[in-house]
């Protein structure tokens, strides 16, 4: 009774639904990246950055999965685009390495070039080190932690823990009555609620602070390092 409901449904979906639109988001088409689960019936797309474009059900999907079983699909899908995405990124660095950081791009004449005794360089190293460890912390705090959500219409929730979704529930009375349209929407919302809760801002950045900056500097720029701690002469040519 139930195959011939999700049968006789599937053909009221080929009438009814309406185009699917495509994804705002400005991505080129060449960079997106797809994820399906193993059995094909559910398609999502991300950016190289992992950032979720758009959720795609195959026209047939009932006849493939068993309703009831959507929510393994599209976590299966789900997971699939974010590793590939990863993979992406990994090429990408390993062809293209990235420049060594300016740290706010300081002209050389206005770089530090005070003198710094030892004393003063135990207190930079004991800074950056309270810096690296409040951000470490933040981060365990993000990466550690359970992410529940729950879609605009309330039919959809999900769970991530590690960048990686562990759980999906999908109402299945609403698969019954919906559209795939519809469907494809709140699921979507689902992901990328679960994404942006995952990525907080300031932590994709690295670790952060004076303290970091100013050692960073330094090590990307020995001659100052040298100058400052008086193994070379000071710019204007006098021994500090």
């Amino acid at each position: 009774m139930d195959d011939e409901r999700w049968a006789f449904e599937a053909e009221l979906e080929q009438d009814d639904d309406p185009p699917r639109s495509s994804a705002i988001e400005p991505v080129p088409e060449e960079d997106r990246i797809s994820g399906q689960d193993q059995d094909g019936v559910v398609t999502v797309v991300v950016s190289p950055n992992a950032d979720v474009l758009s959720v795609v059900l195959e026209q047939e999907w009932k006849q493939s999965v068993d309703p009831r079983g959507l929510h393994r699909a599209v976590a299966g899908a789900a997971n699939a685009a974010t590793i590939a995405a990863l993979g992406r990124q990994v090429d990408d660095v390993a062809g293209n390495p990235p420049a060594m950081p300016t740290f706010g791009a300081t002209p050389a004449s206005a770089a530090d070039e005070s003198r710094l005794s030892t004393q003063d360089m135990l207190r930079l190293v004991e800074a950056a080190t309270a810096e690296l460890a409040k951000f470490t912390q933040r981060a365990a705090t993000v990466v550690n932690r359970r992410i529940t959500v729950e879609s605009g219409g309330g039919h959809v929730r999900g769970e991530m823990t590690n960048g990686q979704i562990v759980a999906m529930e999908i109402d299945p009375s609403w698969l019954a009555q919906v559209r795939t349209g519809e469907i494809e929407s709140e699921i979507l919302d689902v992901l990328r609620q679960l994404r942006k809760a995952s990525t907080p801002p300031g932590l994709a950045d690295g670790p952060q602070g004076p303290a970091i900056a100013e050692i960073m500097g330094m090590l990307f720029d020995p001659h100052r390092m040298a100058r400052r701690v008086g193994l070379e002469p000071s710019v204007d040519g006098e021994q500090v």
